[in-house]
């Protein structure tokens, strides 16, 4: 068999792997479009759930992956000058997306994969010869624009702003940081991913970007604003840029994963927002489920296509509603910044209506604690 993996990210390298140490006698081809050492973003996470599937797929790269990350279980979320303190019950794991991508490629290497950078699939003839298609290449996927009616594709763009910065300090605790200042309501998401770096997402609500003039500013006027509002974050330290661009987002989904031999993984076929923090985490349990369904099929490409979808589709779903929902919250972050700090919290941990106060006890229980305290009607069942 020979098959085409469209995209080195996490989600095209783990595929590519598994498929190729299952069934080594396959001829399988990386392409990825941008060159060696390329990435644009800062530091991705994988929560323990996560991590323990991948561990139960690909051991040796879960060893290999956790030895590199930074681990944490707690977070501050900061409502203008108040402040709740977060300890979660499971620590989170965060790795340089570079790094994550090099130890992936020496160990696709061991199993005699070699990714061809530099490689840009122009049309559906470069892909005649293979027997699969994997498209593995991101939220601009050329696979799903190639075929892009037999998908049936749908986009969302939203309306808050963002731009992707880092900061050469491991800032901690890591942080949600809410706040009404002279430009508008601005929000800090940032956690630590090295001993030495963070991730900062800068974002701004719609009415800010719009009618407070936000959008008025360049973009380094914008980063300076953010680095004067959160210089106490910061401890005096810049933002770092890597294709740093104020954008909104596009929130793309497909209702077909796949056509003919073509199949869609990770962001190519739904784009994780930010705000979940998982678009790593989905995009390599797609290349998990796509090998299994894959393998339980005997490679019948048909069969197993149709199979990959009946496994991996419910879980998708839950994620997806997820994702709305907590990326709608979001939109509407001035109604929500009206709350008390301890309502603000709650709301923000059960925005995606996977979490409800009972569940607060098992996922974060010092936060459990502190909202029954502050609202006692609930705990009497009022």
């Amino acid at each position: 068999m020979k098959v085409a993996v469209i995209g080195g990210g996490p989600a095209g390298l783990l595929f590519a792997r598994l498929i190729k140490r299952r069934a080594p006698a396959y001829a399988v081809d990386i392409f990825e479009q941008n060159p060696v050492d390329a990435t644009y973003g800062f530091g991705v996470t994988l929560a323990g759930a996560a991590r323990d599937r991948l561990r139960k797929a690909d051991e040796a790269l879960h060893d290999t992956l956790a030895e590199c990350m930074v681990f944490n279980d707690e977070q501050d979320i900061v409502l203008n000058d108040r402040k709740v303190s977060l300890k979660y019950a499971a620590k989170g794991g965060a790795i340089a997306r570079l790094t994550l991508l090099n130890l992936m490629e020496q160990l696709c290497a061991e199993c005699g994969l070699v990714v061809q950078h530099g490689r840009r699939i122009e049309s559906r003839d470069d892909l005649a010869a293979y027997d699969l298609v994997v498209g593995a290449d991101g939220a601009n996927s050329q696979v799903r624009t190639l075929l892009e009616p037999k998908f049936r594709v749908q986009n969302r763009v939203l309306h808050n702003r963002f731009a992707w910065y880092g900061v050469a300090k491991a800032l901690k605790p890591n942080a949600l940081v809410f706040r009404d200042t002279r430009f508008g309501r601005l929000v800090a998401h940032y956690y630590s991913y090295a001993p030495g770096m963070s991730t900062f997402v800068a974002e701004c609500d719609g009415e800010t970007w719009n009618e407070r003039g936000f959008s008025r500013l360049s973009d380094d006027e914008r980063k300076a604003a953010f680095e004067d509002v959160f210089a106490d974050m910061l401890d005096g330290q810049p933002l770092v840029e890597n294709k740093s661009v104020w954008r909104r987002f596009n929130f793309t989904t497909c209702g077909e994963w796949f056509h003919g031999n073509a199949v869609l993984i990770g962001d190519a076929l739904r784009v994780a927002h930010f705000s979940i923090g998982s678009g790593t985490r989905l995009a390599m349990d797609d290349a998990v489920a796509l090998n299994d369904a894959l393998a339980d099929c005997a490679d019948d490409i048909a069969v197993g296509l149709a199979r990959y979808v009946e496994l991996r589709k419910p879980t998708r779903d839950l994620f997806t509603e997820a994702t709305v929902k907590s990326f709608e919250w979001y939109e509407d972050i001035g109604k929500q910044m009206e709350l008390d700090v301890v309502a603000f919290t709650r709301d923000f941990l059960t925005r995606t209506g996977r979490i409800d106060d009972e569940r607060l006890r098992s996922y974060v229980p010092n936060f459990y604690d502190t909202y029954m305290a502050a609202f006692p009607a609930i705990s009497s069942g009022g």
